[in-house]
């Protein structure tokens, strides 16, 4: 093998390493089951419930569990001055995982709108929920009947 041949194929392995690396423990962290549900349960117990300011949309029948598309929104004109969304959090309490998101906003994040798809167990009432920076949590929930589970395996 030329010289010039080894010398790219160790520059392309370690130019990859962080992105391999960041993606292993992305992963890692991801597949924790009880970690963000008890950090997102205690900031919700701890606050004030408001209904209303929060959108939530999901199909209200579903054909399989597996691949359900969601959309949460945080109406803006609902904020007062100085107050912006922190967190958005969906919940859907009978997975086996119970917090189906939890996500974290920066400061500069000019839309709390996050659209994902998300894995159901059974029929129950998706809740949307929005952490604002003045402790108040938003919340909006839908029921979903599903038709076929895909939590069989317990993940």
């Amino acid at each position: 093998m030329p010289k010039h041949a080894q010398r790219r194929t160790l520059l392309g392995a370690v130019a990859a390493a962080p992105w391999w690396w960041a993606a292993f423990v992305g992963t890692a962290s991801a597949q924790s089951s009880t970690a963000g549900s008890d950090a997102l349960d205690e900031r919700v117990r701890a606050a004030a419930l408001v209904r209303g300011g929060l959108s939530l949309d999901i199909p209200v029948i579903v054909e399989t569990g597996t691949s359900v598309p969601i959309v949460l929104f945080a109406d803006p004109s609902q904020l007062r001055p100085a107050v912006r969304v922190t967190r958005l959090g969906i919940i859907a309490p009978k997975n086996p995982r119970p917090v189906a998101l939890d996500m974290e906003l920066g400061a500069l994040m000019s839309q709390a709108r996050i659209a994902t798809n998300i894995r159901l167990g059974a029929s129950q009432s998706v809740t949307g929920v929005a952490l604002l920076s003045d402790g108040t949590v938003w919340q909006q929930s839908i029921a979903v009947v599903l038709t076929g589970s895909a939590c069989y395996d317990g993940t």
